[in-house]
């Protein structure tokens, strides 16, 4: 029996986004952790939930609005998690520049998915998924390489 997600009304997605927002905020207010290995962890969940979202709203078990509100909550959201690592003290350095490139890579895909749901483009949901799980290994090698042990 498949898994199918169904939603009553626009309330509903309102609802279903900020709980999405409001659970990515919380998991970084509760890391003992700096800020980037916060949000590289909250950018690589989130770009998962976005991952389901699309798997979902292609096999028909998303509407299309939900998937499309969430995937816009997911661009949000990371862009959120790109400001705060680069609102870190300390002064930039490439490193950390990467992981902001890749967190962004992670929104703009989100966002092409977003465009995708909203016409119907099956073909573009599926490109920006692929782009998506790309800039996720990108953000994984961009944070391998940040929390590198300096020699």
């Amino acid at each position: 029996m498949p898994l199918t997600v169904g939603i009553v009304d626009d309330d509903c997605y309102r609802v279903g986004r900020s709980c999405l927002l409001s659970t990515m905020l919380a998991l970084a207010a509760c890391s003992s952790s700096g800020p980037v290995e916060q949000e590289s962890k909250i950018a690589a969940s989130t770009s998962q939930t976005a991952v389901m979202v699309m798997d979902a709203w292609a096999a028909g078990a998303a509407p299309s609005n939900y998937a499309s509100a969430t995937l816009q909550s997911t661009a949000e959201a990371l862009v959120e998690v790109g400001r705060q690592i680069e609102s870190d003290n300390p002064p930039e350095s490439p490193k950390r520049r990467e992981v902001v490139t890749a967190v962004g890579q992670l929104s703009a895909a989100a966002k092409d998915a977003q465009a995708g749901v909203e016409a119907g483009n099956l073909r573009q949901v599926s490109q920006a998924r692929q782009e998506l799980r790309a800039a996720a290994a990108n953000l994984a090698a961009a944070y391998a390489k940040y929390f590198a042990p300096k020699s």
